[in-house]
């Protein structure tokens, strides 16, 4: 069985489409997309808030097994392809997106899945987990600046306007407060003034950073406590089947 199943998806999409809500008008404010491709997509509950912003032209991508069923965009925007290959196609895209996906893949396959996103656009919304967040197949969790690095040997620059605004907003998951960042090509950024005036802006967060749910809930679970399905719930999507876990007794992160 795969580990992405429906119960997996369906879990993480609540907290998803309510954090895309807040946080993607501002990006669309920003970068001004007319074409988002989203990268480890899930169902698509991000692109079917870019798609209600206006964007005209939303392709999401991730493995075979998510559901066509399921998918909050049209089945035809959806493509199947293994995250650790090539995805085989040439078409730029004016953001490319991938929140909380790059943990899921070996370490060796890091290096490609950064030149995927930077092949597809020149402005990209990354987030990816950190050590320690823990969570479904987390295989290689590395702090922010590790990926900073990568995009910056592409030629972006991390522009981290959007941690600070939605820090404690607790509408928002707390993954995506604690590692949201946007990188863009340094050429991209001079027909962006609104997110050029965000890069030349001090951050207002030191970059390697733990958000204090997150950091509040790996100490309970080093202590051995178990969360609250309140505390879960605002961790990050999939709390719901960290919970069940707990209550069955089945220690870990999902």
């Amino acid at each position: 069985m795969s580990l992405y199943n429906d119960a997996f998806y369906a879990n993480q999409s609540e907290g998803s489409v309510r954090s895309a809500r807040v946080v993607v008008p501002h990006v669309v404010s920003l970068v001004k997309p007319r074409s988002v491709v989203d990268v480890g997509c899930g169902v698509g509950t991000w692109l079917s808030v870019f798609r209600d912003q206006g964007v005209e032209t939303i392709l999401g991508i991730d493995g075979d097994y998510v559901s066509r069923e399921k998918l909050h965009i049209p089945a035809d925007r959806f493509l199947p392809r293994d995250l650790t290959a090539p995805v085989g196609i040439s078409e730029k895209f004016d953001l490319a997106v991938s929140l909380e996906v790059a943990e899921h893949l070996p370490p060796e396959a890091a290096e490609g899945f950064i030149d995927q996103l930077t092949g597809l656009s020149d402005v990209v919304l990354f987030s990816a987990a950190v050590p320690g967040q823990g969570g479904r197949n987390h295989i290689n969790e590395q702090w922010q600046s590790y990926w900073r690095g990568l995009f910056e040997r592409r030629g972006y620059v991390a522009v981290d306007c959007l941690r600070a605004r939605y820090w404690t907003d607790a509408s928002i998951v707390s993954c995506y407060r604690q590692n949201i960042i946007i990188y863009a090509r340094k050429e991209a950024l001079e027909a962006l003034p609104e997110l050029r005036a965000e890069a030349e802006r001090a951050p207002g967060t030191p970059f390697d950073v733990v958000h204090p749910e997150i950091f509040s809930f790996a100490l309970r679970l080093r202590d051995g406590v178990r969360p609250s399905l309140g505390m879960l719930a605002r961790r990050f999507p999939g709390a719901v089947v960290d919970s069940v876990r707990w209550r069955l007794g089945i220690r870990g992160t999902a």
